[in-house]
C-alpha cells in the first residue's frame, strides 16, 4: 500500500465513523470513507462495530499509515 493516511484525516474518519448512530453500520460507513479517500477497506480486516474514538484511531494509524 503506498498511499499513507495522516493523522488528521484518521481523526475525521474516526469521528465521522462514530456519528453514525447505529453500531451495526458503523464499518459500513468506515469502509465507505476509506474507499472515498483512497484507501482499501478489503486490505485490512475492518473493526466490527467500533464504538471508541481512541481504539478506531490508532487502529487507522496502524493499519494505513504504518511507521517504518
Amino acid at each position: 500500500m503506498s498511499k499513507r493516511m495522516s493523522k488528521t484525516l484518521a481523526a475525521e474518519i474516526a469521528t465521522r465513523t462514530l456519528e453514525v448512530i447505529n453500531p451495526a453500520n458503523r464499518t459500513v460507513a468506515l469502509a465507505a470513507a476509506l474507499r472515498r479517500h483512497g484507501f482499501d477497506p478489503n486490505a485490512a480486516e475492518l473493526p466490527a462495530a467500533p464504538t471508541e474514538r481512541a481504539e478506531l484511531l490508532t487502529w487507522l494509524l496502524a493499519t494505513y499509515a504504518p511507521r517504518e
